[in-house]
């Protein structure tokens, strides 16, 4: 029986990782997934903020986490950082279900997962939960914006801490490049707005301005993309590899059929 993206050519720019569920969906789904990561994700130093923060941990009465990437970061700061004597974490919340399950994977339970997979979804949600003068922790990325700060500086006390970066990739595949060039594959995969700012720099260096056939996740990246001059095929609301791919294989069903 033929499977469902069978013979489909996709470019992943995600960063590089073991465990990328997004990549996995797709070639479950029998597509050929071609690596071209755009950034690498960096977990920040114990720099004497993110100390501070980790030292006084039991001081919060919640920790929040935006991704995965964020999660993944504060546990080896967390590890890096801890004596001998096991740390008691304040309750967390957390943006999706891709995140609570690397929340899972480092031991810890989440205490609210967001219904909805966006940034405002979560800050509007989490106002429920939340009392006058809870004191809040949030693990980002540098690149990330002011909005929660912004948004839940009236509710609670909230400290953030930058635990990862993300850097541009200086190596490229000339090979995947050509494949670009010669228009020789499906789609596209983006999943932040820094991978696809590095993409269309690394484009331009190579004299390839085509219509690029985009898949991307979440508002966010849609926006980068379109502020690019592009505009993606496939928008998808949630993060996790099985939606994400159900959606690319519902727009080949739909339009190439």
């Amino acid at each position: 029986m033929k499977q469902p993206l069978e013979n489909k050519l996709i470019i992943s720019t995600r960063p590089l990782s073991d465990d990328d569920s997004i990549k996995s969906a797709l070639i479950g789904k029998g597509a050929v997934v071609l690596d071209f990561p755009m950034i690498k994700i960096v977990t920040n130093e114990l720099n004497t903020e993110i100390r501070t923060a980790l030292a006084n941990i039991s001081s919060y009465n919640w920790l929040l986490f935006t991704s995965k990437n964020g999660v993944d970061s504060f546990f080896r700061l967390l590890q890096n950082n801890q004596s001998e004597k096991p740390v008691e974490l304040p309750k967390i919340a957390v943006i999706g279900k891709t995140t609570a399950s690397e929340v899972v994977k480092n031991g810890f339970q989440p205490a609210f997962v967001s219904a909805g997979n966006t940034s405002e979804d979560f800050i509007a949600e989490l106002q429920q939960k939340l009392t006058l003068n809870d004191k809040l922790l949030l693990a980002l990325g540098e690149l990330a914006d002011a909005k929660f700060e912004n948004a839940l500086a009236a509710t609670a006390t909230l400290t953030r801490i930058n635990v990862y970066k993300t850097i541009e990739t200086q190596i490229n595949s000339a090979e995947i490049i050509q494949c670009i060039k010669r228009d020789a594959y499906d789609l596209l995969v983006f999943t932040s707005p820094s991978g696809f700012r590095n993409f269309v720099k690394v484009m331009n260096e190579n004299d390839c301005r085509n219509n690029f056939r985009i898949a991307c996740i979440g508002k966010t990246t849609e926006r980068e993309v379109l502020k690019q001059g592009y505009t993606p095929l496939i928008v998808s609301a949630k993060s996790s590899g099985d939606f994400f791919s159900n959606e690319i294989e519902n727009y080949f069903i739909k339009y190439t059929h």
